[in-house]
């Protein structure tokens, strides 16, 4: 019996058309695009490593996401908005995608005593990149 592959997180759909629309991709392009990358034809059909290859992709052909800035802004002493998107990607890597940002606080709750990304000082941030990177590595190791 085959699995039906979950579909992308909406948000993460909703993210590709507005980076799309920003770029002004053509349709015959952008579905060239989604082809080449991901060997589909529909956003929902990505992979979510093939997710952050479109988006680097995309980050190549001139697209800045502001999602990160407008949820926590610039914030001396806490966590950049770099730092935030990096974590979330490396959670997103470690959990399969399956992780929920809820879970990432329980985890810098548990880890940091920190209860949400939001409160992650800047230094602390570093460390937990540091942290997600080996855990990540270690997962991925056969």
């Amino acid at each position: 019996m085959q699995h039906k592959r979950k579909s992308l997180d909406p948000v993460k759909v909703r993210l590709i058309q507005v980076a799309r629309k920003t770029l002004g991709l053509q349709e015959e392009d952008y579905r060239d695009i989604l082809m080449h990358v991901g060997g589909v034809s529909s956003s929902r059909d990505l992979t979510d490593e093939a997710f952050h290859e479109l988006m680097e992709l995309f980050a190549r052909f001139g697209f800045q996401s502001d999602a990160n800035r407008a949820n926590l802004g610039r914030r001396p002493g806490f966590a950049t908005a770099g730092q935030v998107a990096t974590i979330r990607r490396l959670w997103s890597d470690y959990t399969d995608g399956a992780g929920t940002e809820g879970q990432l606080g329980h985890w810098l709750e548990r880890t940091w005593k920190i209860s949400a990304l939001r409160f992650l000082p800047e230094k602390e941030a570093r460390k937990a990149i540091i942290v997600l990177k080996k855990m990540t590595s270690r997962k991925t190791r056969p």
